[in-house]
Parts: C-alpha cells; sequence; structure tokens
C-alpha cells in the first residue's frame, strides 16, 4: 500500500461498527451547549451480564481541546474512580447498568473539545462527541438619547460575553415608516472597535453611531443596534429613541425678569473681583493635551491589536488626526559631512485605518495593527492637529511570539538504574531570541550542571533553544520529578511556564484502535486489507499477530516500523492482505498486541463483512 493510502487511514475520524459477542463500536456526534447549563454526554456500552463487574470494568474519557491538546476528565481502573476535570461527573449507579455517560455542570467555555469516552468490558467500546459551547452575547443600549439642535451625538452599544468570536452589528435608522442603514450619508458615521477577548473567553466588542441633528426631521427617531450572532435564531434587535433638546424658552413674566437680573449682576460683580483668576485656574486646570500612544503590555505576532492616542481640552470637530508607520530603509544611508552615516526612513500613511472614538471630554483615536515579528522595533507615530498647533506622539512596538512547543525528552526513552539519564528541555518558536531556562528537582533543589544550545534562528526569525541535563539514575530517583522552568518576556505574569517529566521505567502502554479495513466493499477474490493503528508507546518493541478463527495468519502480514511522534512516543500499523473467498463471510480475525508496559495483551476482532459480488454492493 502506498504512501498517500496510509496517510489517509491515519485522519480517518470514525471508524466503522464491529459486533462481536457483544457490541463493539466508535461514534462520534455532535453537540452544542450554552454557557452556564449543565450537558451530558452520552456512553452507552454492552456487556454481557446485566449488572457491570467492577473488577472486569475499565473506563477512561479525555478530550482534547480546540489547540490540540488532549487531556484526561475521567478514569475508573479496579474499581477506583478518579475525577481530574472539575465539575465532571460519571453516575456509579447508572454505570452498573452499561450507562457510562458524563455530565458537565456549569460549562465554559474552556470545556469546549473533542471528549471520547472508552470502555473495556472486556471488549472495547469508543464513542466520541464533539462539545460545542456558545456564549449568547448581552446588548446594552440606552431606551432614550437627545440632541441639541446643529449638534451631534454618539450612541454607544456594547456587545458583551458572546462566544464564538464572530459576530456582526449593523447600525439601523428608523424615521416613520422609512428604515435605512446607518453610516451611509454625511450626517451619520458608524465605528466598530475590534472584539476583545475577556478572561473567562468569551468575546466583547463596542459600537458606536454618530448622529448630527440634522436627521431628525419629525423631531424623533429610532435607531437600531442590530447584533447578528450563532446564538440567535436570526437578527437581534435593539433600540433607543433619539429626540432633539430644543433650545430653552424665554421666560417673560415680572419675577423671572427680576430673578435674572439679579443673577446677572450677582454675575458681573463675580466677573469683575475675581474673573481673570477664575478663567486662569480652569484653562491651566484643563489644558489641551495629547497622551503618549497606548499599547497592551504584551504585543503578539498575528494578534490584532489597538494603538491608541487620547486628546483632552478640545471639540471634536477643532481636531484632525493621522497616523503614520516608520520603518528604517537597508537600503537608502545619507553620507553626513562628518563621514558618519544614517538610514532613512520610510514612512507610510495609516490614517484611513484609525477610528475616532468620542465621549464628549475625550477623544481617543484608536489605530487597530496585525503585526508579524517583522514589525518589532517599528515605530508608529501620530499627528494631532488643533487650530493652528501640532502634536507628534511616536510609540516603537515590540512584537513577542510564545513558544508554540514546550517539551522534556530523555535519554533513553525507559531510564534505567545505574545508567545515565539525559534529560532535554525543548522550546520551540519563540521570538524574541532572549530567553533563559532553570532546572528544578521536585523536592525543590535547583539543577546546577545545566548545558544550554542556542538560541539557534530559522528562516521565519523565530528562534529555538535546547536545554540538557545529565545524572546517573538511582533507585530513589524512579518516579522523581524533574522541572524546566522557561522564562520568555511573550508570558504572561508570573512571566514563566514550567515543563515536567516524570521519571517512568515502566513505558507508556500502546493505545490500539479498531481494525478497519478496505476497501470499505470487498469483493470476491480482489484483494482487501485489514489495518490496525497502533500508537503513543514506549519503548518502540511491540509484538503484534493476526489470527483466523483461532489459527494464527502468517501470509500477507505487514508492520510498518515504529515512527517517532512529536510527544516522544512510537505509533505504527499493522496490516492484513487477503483475497476473500465466499468462505471468508463471517470468519472472526482477531489481532493481538503485546507490549512490556502492558497489564495484559490487548486484543481487537473484526467479523468479515459479506462479499460483494458486483460494483453496486
Amino acid at each position: 500500500m502506498d504512501q498517500q493510502r496510509i496517510t489517509n487511514m491515519t485522519i480517518k475520524l470514525m471508524v466503522l461498527a464491529l459486533y462481536c459477542k457483544g457490541s463493539l463500536a466508535e461514534i462520534t456526534r455532535e453537540l452544542s451547549v450554552l454557557v452556564g447549563n449543565e450537558v451530558t454526554l452520552s456512553c452507552m456500552f454492552d456487556t454481557p451480564h446485566k449488572l457491570v463487574e467492577w473488577s472486569a470494568l475499565s473506563i477512561e474519557w479525555n478530550m482534547v481541546d480546540k489547540h490540540a491538546k488532549k487531556s484526561m476528565v475521567y478514569t475508573l481502573e479496579d474499581g477506583r474512580a478518579q475525577v481530574y476535570k472539575e465539575g465532571s461527573v460519571v453516575n456509579e449507579t447508572c454505570l452498573r447498568q452499561s450507562d457510562a455517560s458524563l455530565q458537565l455542570h456549569n460549562v465554559t467555555v474552556g470545556d469546549e473539545g473533542l471528549y471520547t469516552c472508552r470502555v473495556i468490558n472486556p471488549l472495547i467500546y469508543t464513542e466520541s462527541t464533539a462539545l460545542k459551547v456558545l456564549a449568547q452575547p448581552s446588548v446594552l443600549l440606552p431606551e432614550k438619547a437627545t440632541v441639541r439642535e446643529g449638534q451631534e451625538k454618539t450612541i454607544q452599544c456594547d456587545v458583551t460575553g458572546f462566544y464564538p468570536e464572530k459576530v456582526a452589528v449593523t447600525w439601523l435608522i428608523q424615521n416613520g415608516t422609512q428604515t435605512i442603514h446607518a453610516g451611509l450619508g454625511q450626517l451619520s458615521r458608524v465605528c466598530n472597535e475590534l472584539a476583545v477577548h475577556n478572561p473567562d473567553g468569551t468575546y466583547s466588542i463596542r459600537s458606536g453611531i454618530t448622529l448630527h441633528s440634522s436627521v431628525l426631521r419629525g423631531g424623533e427617531i429610532h435607531v437600531i443596534c442590530q447584533v447578528e450572532h450563532q446564538t440567535y435564531n436570526g437578527l437581534y434587535n435593539r433600540s433607543v429613541t433619539l429626540a432633539v433638546q430644543a433650545p430653552p424658552e424665554l421666560l417673560h413674566s415680572t419675577a423671572t425678569v427680576i430673578a435674572v437680573t439679579s443673577v446677572i449682576t450677582l454675575l458681573l460683580v463675580t466677573c469683575v473681583t475675581g474673573g481673570s483668576l477664575y478663567l486662569y485656574r480652569y484653562f491651566y486646570k484643563v489644558p489641551f493635551n495629547v497622551s503618549e500612544i497606548s499599547q497592551p503590555i504584551i504585543i503578539y505576532a498575528q494578534v490584532p491589536t489597538e494603538l491608541m492616542c487620547t486628546i483632552q481640552g478640545s471639540t471634536r470637530w477643532e481636531l484632525k488626526v493621522k497616523w503614520f508607520k516608520l520603518r528604517t530603509s537597508p537600503d537608502s544611508v545619507i553620507q553626513s559631512e562628518s563621514g558618519s552615516s544614517d538610514s532613512l526612513l520610510e514612512t507610510e500613511d495609516l490614517s484611513e485605518q484609525a477610528c475616532l472614538q468620542s465621549d464628549g471630554k475625550n477623544h481617543t483615536s484608536v489605530l487597530p495593527v496585525f503585526l508579524t515579528v517583522t514589525d518589532d522595533q517599528t515605530k508608529y507615530q501620530c499627528v494631532v492637529w488643533c487650530k493652528d498647533r501640532s502634536f507628534r506622539r511616536e510609540t516603537t512596538v515590540k512584537v513577542k511570539v510564545e513558544p508554540s512547543f514546550l517539551k522534556i525528552s530523555s535519554i533513553p526513552q525507559i531510564p534505567k538504574v545505574e545508567r545515565l539519564l539525559v534529560l532535554c528541555c525543548r522550546v520551540e518558536n519563540f521570538y524574541p531570541q532572549d530567553i533563559d531556562l532553570e532546572w528544578y528537582r521536585n523536592d525543590g533543589e535547583k539543577v546546577h550542571l545545566v548545558t544550554h544550545f542556542g538560541p539557534f534562528s530559522d528562516q521565519s526569525r523565530l528562534y529555538n533553544v535546547w536545554s540538557k541535563i545529565e545524572l546517573i539514575m538511582a533507585i530513589e530517583d524512579e518516579r522523581a520529578m524533574y522541572t524546566c522552568r522557561v522564562y520568555h518576556s511573550s508570558f504572561q505574569a508570573p512571566g514563566y511556564k514550567d515543563v515536567f517529566y516524570h521519571i517512568n521505567t515502566q513505558g507508556s502502554p500502546p493505545d490500539v484502535m479498531f481494525i478497519d479495513h478496505e476497501p470499505q466493499c470487498p469483493k470476491v477474490n480482489e484483494e482487501c486489507s485489514l489495518h490496525l493503528h497502533i500508537k503513543d508507546f514506549c519503548p518502540e518493541e511491540v509484538l503484534v499477530t493476526w489470527t483466523k478463527d483461532g489459527d494464527r495468519v502468517v501470509s500477507g502480514v505487514f508492520n510498518t516500523p515504529p515512527s517517532l511522534n512529536v510527544n516522544g512516543l512510537y505509533s505504527m500499523f499493522s496490516f492484513l492482505k487477503l483475497n476473500p473467498t465466499k468462505n471468508d463471510q463471517g470468519c472472526t480475525f482477531k489481532c493481538q498486541v503485546v507490549h512490556s508496559a502492558q497489564k495484559e495483551p490487548e486484543e481487537r476482532i473484526f467479523i468479515f463483512p459479506k462479499l460483494c459480488l458486483t460494483d453496486s454492493c
């Protein structure tokens, strides 16, 4: 079988149902749940007895999250249950009745992933559920708002706590029976900010609309914030009634005239005696000011980011803001008379990408950027014009890339007492290159004899580093834990991550999948292949044996050499090729896998299906 066909088999997500003396199946289903609710992930298995015997039952629930990270959720072995994920429950009463369903309480965004239940009783049953978590957004919008004649009004629509991230916010203006989209004319402008990732995994976004009073022809209009998200059956609308606030009416009564005259007289006296001092303090208390450009503490490559410049002491219409990106041109050098050289700067105008937000007192110009490592140390400039004055603010961005691979590997893979053990901590694909690695033993003792290799740079400007320690294995070192602590500027507080290695002298038993066959519809006297995937085992020595109705099969058996995975464990395939006849229909094929880390050998059973006599089975 060529390499392409082998590759295709390794990526199959579902395995055909198998039946032999009970139920033997692998099922994958999809399930959606809202954040905060409860959900039950089904796992119903067959057993030859009415009540399950605990000693003969082995159950494992694991989860692969959206970042392809696998973690254990629940296990039952030798009658002992272990819960690894808080809020997950397997009901023991139901379990005795062949129901190993997993209950998740108070679901969060972090619970999204592929859950797999694996039951051995002693037959193997596997059932998978792709759990999709949804969070419905909350839409906050004032019920009423007013705008003075000849002025503008900005209304904010806050859409918070939604998941997944994809959301669309649009604005509509309803004037009587006519409804139009906002932002298409000069009397209204719409500004949508980038979505913000909340600590609980959900997202929030803010959208603003600025309307001029001229758009209110009939005295008031309805402004609609329309939100489209996967959790809504259709479009969700929230509206605010916007009315024109007329100038205050003049009062003509005698009492009012007297009162107003008294107040004016008092104000004139106050202005004469202390007006100058008041104005001086006022203007210097809130002077015109342009802040320095603010940016996130850590700017990650390939992640949307915002640069912001805040202006105070001015009206919105007096301002003009432009953004520039300044880069050093390596090919352009100016030679001065003194013999020194200065690099020219390439300027890129990004003003059209910026958005000016205002709350009446403060005006913030927001520039969304999407940076790569080539943008590291790039300067951004915000230029503000107000009347006849201009102000420049400049910042330099520092781009980070968090390591995508943190792993400790060992040589040999299975440590042996009184032999040399080499532990190597690999940290790959990070930026910038400044990094520090420290080693600790499980009792907190720092390991001092450490050898570092790197950092080395690749073509994508990312860096890799290796750190190695060596020790002679002693009996007391069995089950010891070593920690490689990695310090890098891309990590959030506390600024480091730990990588662990548990010394295991027994190895890792293989994960034996189910027997599959190709073609799916076998024909008489045409070659058919049974294959079994054996993965994630160590050491690499494994014994695979095929039998047919109890008799060992040697002809047509082919095993691929064990291949080393990125997780430091091995995987392989075992194939049985045959040209089936009518006598093979209903025959029991069995594949047994023997490995040194197993408590006992594992077997997989396949009942050969009915053969096809024609092309249309």
